[in-house]
Order: C-alpha cells, then structure tokens, then sequence
C-alpha cells in the first residue's frame, strides 16, 4: 500500500530514544509512505539527529504548552493518520497513543525495543518495586500499560523482547555504504590499533573494562577512543571525543580498526541491541562485544563474543585483532550478516506486514510461549 499515513509517537524528543524512532522513520520512508513523528516531551531533537532530514519531519510540542495541550496535538496528528506506533512501552509514548488512538479509531502498533519496563517493574528489588507502586502514579501507570500492552500488535528489537512481549522483528536499520577498499583505519599509516567505543558511555556498557584492557595492549599500539567526555584520569592513549552527531558517530565507527561493546551482564543490557552495533555492522569493522543473548543473535558468529565484565577475555580478543588482515576478514563476515539481517530492503517486509495487519484490523497473533520475567507485582 503507498501513499499511507504514519505517525510515530516517541517518548522524548531529548534523548537517545529518539534513535529507534528514526529507524522506524528510515523503514517508512523506505516504503514510500508518510511518516510524522510527534511526542509531548522534549522541546529540541537530540543532538546527534538535529542535523538530519529526519529532523523536518518532527513536530516537537510547543514550549510552554500544558500536558493537555500536549497530548491534544498528538492526538490531532494521530486523527489524520492511517495508522500511530508507539515508539517504548512508555506513559510519554505508549500511553499517549493508546489515548489518542481510542479517541480517534486510528490503529495502533506497539514498539518495544528495550527493556524499558523491566527495568522500572519486573527487575526491582521487591520492597522498592512495592514501596514506587504505592507512592509513585508512574509507576502505576506504566503497570497498567503492560496489561495494556497484551492487547496490542506489537514489534520488537531483538529475539530475547519478541520471546517476551511476541510480535513480529523488526530489528534496527542502517543503510550499507559502498564496500571499504582499506583494511583499516589510520593504524595503516601509524602501525597503532585504534579501538573504538561509540555511544553513550553510560555506566552498563562496560566502558571502565574497555579502558583496562586496551590499557594492557597500549605498549603493543593499541589507541583507545570514546565518544564521551574526558574524564580527570583520562589516559595518553586514550581520546575523548565528547557528544558527536550521527553522521560523525557513523564516520567514527566506519574509520575505527576495532568496534568494541563490552556491555555488562545488567540493567538495559540484558535485553538490549545497542544501535552502534548495527553501525558496526554495516560498515564491516570487525567487533569484539559481550555475550549476552542480543549481541549473540545480532552477531551470528560475525564477530568476537566475551564474558561480560571479563577484561582477561577482553584483552585477548582485542589482541587477536592486531592484525590487519584478520581484521579484513571480520570485516567482511560483518558485512555479510548486516546485508542479511539490518538494511532497510531486509527489515521493511515485516514492518509493512505488521502495519498492514494493523490498518486492516486483521485479528492479533497468539502470544509468546516463553513467560516474562515475573514482578513482585
């Protein structure tokens, strides 16, 4: 169907949720449809997207406005719609578009990529998930949209939300550049290993252990860079790049010898598919990450998996990669496997399937076999 008339509803125009929106608008545009991106929070894009031609097709609430206000725009866009997703099982998002679906008749889709409410309900410790119950309306909100959220078409992420939450995959996309001619980046002309992590160096991913082991590898050539702020002990190997655009992120990962996500075994990265590995990917850099099921499934075998928080095995396989031509290899069995699994071409049929079902009212699938993790709730 072409010409239809998408809106995605995301959960805050401020953060680095705005990057699973702008994949979802990426498959839209992709199948030549209409997409706005709408929300009640947030009164600028986010950095790192405020530049791209995704930025015009945003309505970011107006300063100032009410809650009602807010959520009345939404609701206005939604009512011009063919069809709302959710971006995040989120009040800020979910729980708009639930709203003004109902209001409108306008179908909904649901888009889970994170754990988002894991986090906040299920893995709690059960004094503090009963004592925010009880004192804290978003709280209880968000547990009321997870009954909700039963009810709904949903997409996901990554196997290990689809095992949870069912619905169709539709993982994270990025476009594939024309293939790289080097085999590395500028360790060609230097002889150094340049090993870069490219993100938001938030406390979960394993940043500190990337630290110590390319500390242990810098007497080989090893050069260690992050997009993040230098921290007081930043190190002579090391280089800080502080908040970079999307483009340059992308620049930085398509350049970098080594591609690094040594995320730990907690919170967000249980169930989580960092973009940046997508980037990875598509670009054909070789990757050393942790293990954990996202990563796992995402790499297939196409790079180095290591325990979580394991800086011995971190050391080693960065290690391996000292040499340029192991690193082409890699580089291309990463290529290979985002050909297959990340691009538009290969993600949008089950986007528009799922979106179709959605706009022509086709009944919901069966739910998952395998049971969420349970709450104290």
């Amino acid at each position: 169907m072409s010409g239809l008339r998408v809106v995605l509803v995301t959960p805050n125009f401020d953060n680095n949720s705005l990057g699973r929106t702008y994949c979802l608008w990426v498959l839209a545009r992709h199948l030549g449809w209409t997409c706005r991106v709408v929300g009640v929070k947030g009164e600028r894009i986010w950095s790192p997207l405020a530049d791209d031609a995704f930025a015009a097709d945003c309505v970011l609430p107006a300063g100032g406005a009410s809650a009602q206000a807010r959520e009345a725009a939404v609701r206005d866009e939604v009512s011009a719609a063919d069809v709302v997703v959710a971006v995040k099982l989120l009040p800020s998002s979910f729980g708009v578009a639930l709203d003004a679906s109902r209001s409108t008749g306008t179908p909904l889709v649901l888009d889970v990529d994170d754990p988002d409410y894991e986090v906040r309900v299920t893995w709690l410790p059960r004094h503090e998930l009963v004592a925010r119950y009880l004192l804290k309306p978003y709280t209880r909100r968000i547990v009321q949209l997870r009954r909700e959220a039963r009810a709904q078409r949903v997409m996901v992420s990554n196997p290990v939300l689809q095992d949870w939450y069912g619905g169709l995959l539709v993982p994270h996309v990025r476009s594939v550049p024309p293939p790289r001619q080097e085999v590395g980046a500028e360790s060609v002309a230097d002889g150094t290993t340049v090993v870069r992590f490219v993100g938001s160096p938030r406390g979960h991913k394993g940043v500190e252990q990337l630290r110590e082991a390319v500390a242990r590898l810098a007497g080989d050539g090893f050069r260690l860079e992050v997009t993040g702020p230098e921290p007081p002990d930043a190190r002579p190997w090391e280089r800080w790049w502080g908040t970079t655009s999307m483009a340059r992120g992308a620049e930085l990962v398509a350049t970098a010898d080594v591609v690094a996500l040594p995320s730990l075994a907690e919170t967000w990265a249980r169930a989580q598919l960092p973009v940046k590995l997508v980037d990875a990917l598509v670009h054909g850099r070789p990757v050393v990450a942790s293990d954990l099921p996202p990563l796992r499934w995402a790499l297939d075998g196409a790079g180095s998996l290591v325990a979580p928080g394991d800086v011995d095995a971190l050391t080693e396989a960065l290690a391996e990669l000292r040499d340029p031509r192991v690193r082409a290899l890699r580089g291309a069995a990463a290529r290979a496997r985002a050909l297959s699994t990340f691009t538009p071409e290969a993600v949008s049929p089950a986007f528009r399937a799922q979106v179709l079902a959605a706009v022509a009212g086709e009944p919901q699938p069966a739910r998952p076999s395998t049971p969420q993790p349970r709450s104290a709730l």
